[in-house]
């Protein structure tokens, strides 16, 4: 039996941000936590649903702590690793632009 949205709880809210940082689909998450595809769909439409800031947070947590692995790198003289930087910080430029 799948779960409502009203029955999410805090120990589903951490699985959700686990599962974001591990980079899993908001699909693949439902189906973990045990909730429809479409009630997923709708959480992840409302910014301010807990569902949706457990799964952002996640994958951001995520994505800092990969961006602070490659400027390591990047700074102990990798060259994939500073290609990776500039390529990381021309994006950042460019999405600040365009807000």
């Amino acid at each position: 039996m799948l779960k409502s949205l009203s029955d999410i709880n805090a120990q589903d809210l951490v699985l959700i941000e686990d599962l974001a940082g591990l980079f899993f689909t908001p699909k693949k998450i439902a189906l973990m936590v045990e909730i429809s595809a479409t009630d997923m769909h709708v959480a992840m439409l409302n910014e301010e649903s807990d569902i949706y800031i457990a799964f952002q947070k996640g994958r951001l947590q995520k994505e800092v702590d990969l961006r602070r692995s490659i400027l390591k790198l990047a700074n102990a003289g990798s060259s994939p690793a500073q290609t990776m930087s500039l390529d990381i910080f021309n994006k950042s430029k460019a999405e600040m632009l365009d807000t």
